[in-house]
């Protein structure tokens, strides 16, 4: 049973807050209730219930006000005085209420019938057990327990309860597939029906269903049936199943007590421990809150005692700067005052010099009028002095024009006259080129005349064609060869540069597994020797001889679809965690011969004297290994990913199958899951399926081993995670293979292509000869050809020069004649001769405006030089007379600044006097105002004040403001502190009158109920020759309150009661002694239980005759008895001779492929009873089930 405080709601009310000051705190106390006998009713899942309605009644809580305003809270009870509470302490404990038992002897609540189907050992089972101790009897794993597991199961207890498998689906029978369910009849209350309870359990989930009396009813409906029928299945003290027998030797005497109180006794024991649980709790938090309060409250009294004199000095000092602050007031007021009647005589000045300024630019007005029309003469006349200057360049820049003009005219003229004197030349060439083309024509023209024959060359240009075709026809060839020669080497320098990358990618690829082979020969020198000699000797062994796993496995680059990274150092370890370090060390051959033929070779023969001394290394014999794939996976994957897993460390790693079976064989790497991703793992599941001995997540490794007996229990050892020494390295196998493949692949394309080319070079040699031959044959027909028509060729070539000869003839006569040319020439020479008269006069024209112009420039040029003469001496004169004036300016300048500072010193002094009027009170403002209206003081006796003031001030203690404000501070809180203290106390006495109360109606029924329970375990340890009590263990936490079983199984020497007695634990006694013990002080509760049935399972293990017959014995005259409840007892072995009683009943389990039809074992049990009649034994009754 849980003793958790989170399970168990307490009797006691929390605090509540009233809507005055919040002070008055809430308390109940449980009082009796013997006039409802259900007042306590039991949750089903065997957990204390304590609530307000069922188990105590509220403590009236009346609100007094104090002689301060606050409110205090008196405990009093609602139906009696103060004196009637006192007298319920003291009260006398009460007999035990008498279970209710109808005519058939079925106490109310206690077990009628039970029926099983498909249910864990049982296809079906019903039978009926009796009213008092029914034994059920059977050997081992008949289903003893199971009738057990169906009691507590079909009440609608937790599988908790049982102590063994926590889910309902693994309590259906596995070779079955019919419906599985539980019916338990109950006895009904006096002329009730009995309540029948029907649970369904299914074996694909954790869902159940109740039916009531037929009706499906919920589990909390359920639950509160047992709560009123008292059934306590989840009380060890009343249900004691087998796997639960050591659980209660190990129990803590509170638990202990805690299960004592809600099996017998009162029935507001549990509720009652538990108010002075929970008030211990408040009282011990109110105590130490009354400490704390009360030491602070103390220190912050003495502080403010030692603070009292530096506050005193604080307003002292505090007096003086008032009055300092009034002076300074004064004083500023006294610099205002100043300050203004200095700005009123700055003003004055500054109008004088101001007037004085006017009168004076009056004075010299009339000067300045004249430089400044002087000063307007001499801009007009450089004004007009542009102009003119810009007319003279204009009128140059025309007249350089025309005389450009009139040297190009000249220019012209004689050109023409020029060409007037070459016409003579010009004449006599034309008349030798018309002599000369005369004479060709006359030599020319007889020879056209006799026009020759025409040759027939038909044939010969037909062949002609035919060769040029032949040729073409071959050059188209030789062309298409050519472009093939050119794809094909084209084609040969892609692959050759494909081959080149795919070599590249090779070697980068293979560095990784460079780099494992340099690690090799670093550090395992023997193996790497090993290594290169099997390499340079393979065709010496049978079969194939596999290089250490360290040099050829490798992490996937990829599993189901996700991207596996070398680089992330966390996957590595976990993959490479599982593999120890000779998994990848070591040689492995396919033969035996191979591995002592290798062995011999390299470690024996080296020194044959010295056996041994080679090389050092591990190798183990493959066998027949099991292909990867066919190896089985312990879960599938849902399975294994329901636990929090994502694959196994064997489909992580790529390498030789051999190797990767080999590892699984001897390593078990298909049974040691991987978390890829970090999320929760399923521990619970993990230790119940009992599968996974080892996983590794980024965290570390997890090892789980199982206990050999028992439960099975699981004790699991984490480890950090490793560091990865091997497969930090990795080598992608696969892309390895594919850049080999394809390597192969260009390597042979480029031999064919090679091949290819080859052919098509001796066809383009073909082609190229068979062209120059056509060549050869077709220059011969051309020149053939050409001696046939060589006569017709000349006379056409005579005739076309003919006829070019002619053109010229014909040009040159159709020239001018010398005549002609002079006269056109002579009349151009006329026009020029007038145009350069014309340009010359407009050349003189431009000439004479430009000196006029000029001219009149000079003239303005004069006047301006006048003017500026004359605006100088003025503009002398000017200044002369405004020497006065710019000292009057500056004077002035001067005086406007000073009045500017002299108001801004009145502001300054006007803000200081302000804000340091602001700073006082209305008193010293008032103060201050009656002084100056006095006119009784001056700035100097004001500034004498100041000094005399600040001497005081120097000559007191500085005492920080700080201190004052921590001074009233710690007063508002000393005040709090008071208040708080006041309201602790106050709840410390409630809580302490809460306890007073409560344990005055709890202890007494304990100590009662304690008290019967010793006698009656004492007396039946006597009876068996052993000594034990039952023992109150106390201590100021009622928490920690408890039963001590106290025992001793050594024999007394001599009679004498001096025998130590020790406390029943889980360790010190044997088991069979603390299966007598509990199963004593069980039956001592037996007689004052409050539950309507019981149970224990096996308890009788491990005792020895005499103990299992006593025991057998109190037994049955324990729970035969009238007040005495419902028993069962199950066990798997019985003594001869055992006493037995009527009200008993046994159930034999019968165990057989079959029964006989026949057998009677009634009539068994009446054949053993007059064989115990003859030996003069005592006979029992047995009631057999089937």
């Amino acid at each position: 049973m849980s003793d958790s405080d989170e399970d168990t709601p307490t009797a006691r009310v929390k605090p509540e807050r009233t809507t005055s000051t919040g002070k008055t705190r809430r308390r109940a106390v449980d009082s009796d209730s013997d006039d409802d006998p259900d007042s306590s009713p039991r949750p089903a899942n065997g957990d204390e219930d304590h609530s307000d309605s069922h188990t105590a009644k509220r403590v009236k809580l009346e609100n007094g006000v104090n002689g301060k305003g606050k409110e205090r809270a008196r405990v009093q009870d609602s139906d009696d005085s103060e004196d009637d509470e006192r007298e319920d302490v003291k009260m006398v404990p009460r007999e035990r209420k008498q279970l209710v038992r109808d005519d058939t002897g079925y106490v109310t609540g206690s077990i009628v019938r039970i029926a099983c189907h498909s249910f864990l050992t049982y296809d079906e089972v019903e039978f009926n057990p009796g009213p008092a101790l029914n034994m059920i009897i059977g050997p081992n794993g008949t289903g003893k327990s199971t009738i057990a597991c169906a009691i507590a199961l079909g009440l609608g207890f937790s599988p908790k309860v049982l102590g063994r498998a926590t889910k309902l689906s693994q309590y259906c029978k596995n070779d079955s597939n019919q419906e599985t369910w539980i019916e338990i009849e109950l006895k009904g209350h006096p002329g009730e029906k009995n309540l029948v309870i029907r649970r369904y359990l299914y074996r694909d989930s954790e869902r159940t269903k109740f039916m009531v009396d037929g009706n499906e009813t919920a589990a909390k409906e359920v639950a509160e049936k047992m709560e009123e029928l008292q059934v306590q299945v989840g009380n060890l003290c009343t249900f004691l199943p087998q796997d639960r027998v050591a659980s209660f030797a190990m129990m803590t005497a509170s638990g202990l007590l805690r299960e004592t109180e809600r099996a017998a006794g009162h029935e507001q024991l549990s509720a009652w421990h538990e108010v002075l649980i929970q008030e211990y709790k408040t009282c011990k938090v109110a105590q130490e809150e009354v400490d704390r309060v009360s030491k602070s409250l103390k220190r912050k009294q003495t502080k403010q005692a030692e603070t009292e004199k530096e506050v005193h000095a604080f307003q002292q000092r505090e007096r003086l700067e008032q009055e300092l602050g009034e002076a300074q007031v004064l004083q500023r007021a006294f610099e205002y005052d100043v300050a203004y009647e200095n700005y009123q005589r700055a003003r004055q000045e500054k109008t004088v010099v101001a007037n004085e300024i006017a009168e004076l630019e009056e004075r010299n007005r009339p000067f300045k009028d004249s430089k400044a029309a002087l000063k307007k003469l001499v801009d007009s006349s450089i004004s007009q002095q542009d102009k003119l200057a810009k007319k003279v360049q204009l009128a140059l820049k025309d007249a350089e024009s025309k005389k450009q003009q009139l040297a190009k005219a000249d220019d012209e003229r004689s050109a023409t006259a020029d060409k007037i004197r070459q016409i003579k030349s010009d004449e006599t060439t034309r008349r030798e080129n018309i002599q000369k083309c005369r004479k060709e024509i006359a030599k020319l023209e007889p020879i056209v005349e006799n026009e020759p024959a025409e040759a027939d060359t038909s044939e010969i240009d037909r062949q002609i064609r035919d060769k040029t075709n032949e040729k073409n026809d071959v050059a188209a060839k030789i062309q298409e060869t050519a472009q093939e020669i050119g794809n094909v080497q084209y084609e040969g320098q892609r692959l050759k540069a494909q081959e080149d990358q795919s070599r590249h990618d090779l070697a980068r690829l293979q560095e990784a597994g460079k780099v494992r082979e340099a690690a090799c020969q670093r550090f395992d020198q023997d193996a790497w020797r090993a290594v290169e000699w099997l390499r340079k000797n393979e065709d010496r062994f049978k079969g194939k001889i596999y290089e250490p796993g360290r040099l050829n496995l490798f992490l996937k680059k990829e599993y189901k679809g996700r991207k596996l990274d070398v680089l992330d150092k966390g996957l590595v370890d976990m993959i490479e965690g599982p593999i120890p370090m000779n998994g990848f060390s070591t040689f492995l051959c396919e033969y035996r011969e191979d591995y002592d033929l290798m062995y011999s070779i390299l470690h024996d023969q080296p020194n044959a004297r010295q056996p041994g001394s080679g090389l050092r290394f591990n190798g183990a014999e493959l066998g027949n290994p099991v292909p990867i794939d066919r190896i089985p996976r312990p879960l599938s994957d849902e399975q294994l990913n329901a636990l929090g897993f994502d694959a196994w460390a064997i489909d992580l790693i790529e390498g030789p199958p051999a190797i990767l079976s080999w590892l699984c064989q001897q390593h078990n790497l298909h049974k040691v899951p991987i978390q890829l991703d970090r999320r929760r793992v399923d521990a619970a599941a993990i230790e119940q399926n009992k599968v996974i001995q080892r996983y590794y997540t980024r965290e570390g490794s997890s090892s789980i081993k199982y206990s050999m007996y028992g439960g099975r229990f699981a004790q699991t050892d984490q480890r950090a995670p490793q560091q990865a020494k091997i497969l930090n390295s990795s080598v992608d196998q696969s892309r390895i293979s594919t850049v080999t493949k394809r390597i192969e692949e260009t390597h042979e394309e480029r031999k064919r292509l090679h091949g290819e080319l080859q052919r098509l070079g001796r066809v383009e040699s073909d082609l190229r000869a068979q062209a120059d031959q056509l060549t050869a044959e077709r220059d011969e027909l051309m020149q053939e050809r050409s001696a046939m028509s060589k006569a017709r060729t000349a006379w056409q070539r005579s005739k076309s020069k003919l006829a070019s000869l002619q053109s010229s003839l014909q040009r040159e006569l159709s020239k001018p004649s010398a005549t002609e040319k002079r006269e056109q020439l002579a009349a151009r020479m006329r026009k020029l001769m007038e145009k350069r008269v014309k340009l010359t006069i407009e050349y003189k024209d431009l000439l004479v405006k430009a000196a006029d112009v000029q001219e009149s420039s000079i003239k303005v040029h004069l006047q301006t030089l006048q003017a500026e003469s004359d605006h100088r001496a003025m503009d002398l004169m000017v200044r002369e007379r405004d020497e006065e004036l710019e000292e009057k300016k500056e004077a002035l300048e001067r005086a406007t600044a000073a009045v500017a500072a002299l108001l801004k010193e009145g502001k300054r002094h006007n803000a200081a006097y302000q804000e340091a009027v602001a700073a006082l009170s209305d008193e010293q403002k008032e103060r201050v105002k009656e002084r100056r209206e006095s006119g009784e003081e001056t700035l100097q006796t004001i500034e004498d004040k100041i000094v005399e003031i600040e001497s005081n001030l120097n000559c007191t203690i500085t005492v920080s403001p700080l201190v004052l404000d921590a001074y009233n501070k710690r007063k508002v809180e000393i005040n709090d502190l008071k208040s708080k203290l006041e309201d602790a106390e106050e709840k410390l006495d409630e809580s302490k009158k809460v306890i007073e109360t409560t344990e005055g109606r709890w202890l007494p029924e304990l100590e009662h109920l304690v008290g019967e329970v010793s006698a009656k375990f004492t007396a039946s340890f006597e009876t068996l020759g052993l000594l034990g009590e039952v023992r109150l263990a106390k201590d100021p936490d009622y928490e920690k309150w408890g039963i001590e079983i106290m025992v001793s199984f050594r024999d007394r020497k001599d009679n004498s009661t001096d025998v130590e007695l020790h406390v029943l634990s889980g360790h010190r006694q044997s088991g069979g002694e603390r299966a007598l013990t509990t199963v004593t002080y069980l039956l001592a509760l037996a007689e004052l239980a409050r539950a309507p049935f019981a149970l224990v399972d096996e308890i009788n293990q491990g005792m020895d005759q005499r103990a299992e017959r006593n025991m057998h014995k109190m037994l049955v005259e324990t729970t035969c008895k009238a007040d005495v409840g419902q028993y069962f007892l199950l066990t798997p072995k019985l003594l001869p001779d055992l006493a037995y009683h009527p009200k008993m009943k046994v159930l034999v389990i019968n165990v057989s492929p079959w029964i006989p039809e026949t057998l009677s074992l009634q009539g068994i049990l009446d054949a053993k009873r007059k064989l115990n009649k003859r030996k003069g034994l005592p006979n029992g009754r047995a009631i057999a089930a089937h």
